[in-house]
């Protein structure tokens, strides 16, 4: 089983790539697998396990800390699938040394039109060979457009509104070239919709 670790913090930038290897560092590289099947609950990762760090840019070694890639969808798109469907990414490719984690953030202008209660408009992130299941990182069950962010959620809710309490997902892969994008679905009914799409993807280490 593939290791994913979400991390909280403020919207990627190049200071939040430094805490995150700041971070990882004072962890000692580990990671816990997560329980949410198919999904990052905010119990996936223990009480007071993140904290925060502030360092010099010059007492980082450029060659650890990649810069962070960032590719973004425009445009309206819907879905009334239930199974997780390609609608246009956006798609990230890094390449990745051995020993490096990869550090994911996302966001994404989502609501869920019609189907019941339950209805939920979900955002998935694929890599097809270290996540391939494409868990859910974001979901909304919002009759009104809602930004969302990836970040622990609170109950059925995955990701967050706020920008200041979004964050990152560190997951470890395999050495080599990766791609990896944002795909979608609804659950419970009802039509998905989504815009403004955006993901970053950093390599660490």
């Amino acid at each position: 089983m593939r290791r994913i670790r979400r991390l909280r913090g403020l919207r990627p930038s190049p200071a939040m790539v430094v805490a995150v290897v700041a971070l990882v560092a004072a962890l000692g590289g580990t990671a816990t697998a997560l329980r949410g099947k198919n999904s990052v609950r905010s119990d996936d990762i223990a009480p007071r396990a993140v904290r925060t760090s502030d360092l010099a840019p010059s007492a980082v070694d450029p060659f650890k800390a990649n810069l962070t890639k960032v590719s973004a969808a425009g445009g309206q798109v819907s879905t009334t699938s239930n199974a997780v469907v390609d609608l246009g990414g956006p798609y990230v490719t890094v390449k990745v040394p051995r020993g490096a984690l990869v550090a994911i953030y996302a966001e994404a202008d989502m609501l869920i039109s019609g189907g019941g209660n339950d209805a939920r408009a979900q955002v998935h992130l694929v890599e097809l060979t270290e996540v391939p299941a494409g868990p859910v990182i974001m979901e909304s069950g919002s009759r009104q457009v809602q930004t969302r962010r990836t970040a622990p959620g609170a109950g059925n809710q995955v990701g967050v509104v706020g920008a200041s309490r979004a964050g990152w997902l560190v997951m470890q892969v395999s050495p080599g070239n990766h791609s990896f994008q944002l795909r979608y679905s609804r659950e419970g009914g009802g039509t998905a919709v989504f815009a403004n799409r955006k993901l970053w993807v950093s390599v660490i280490g």
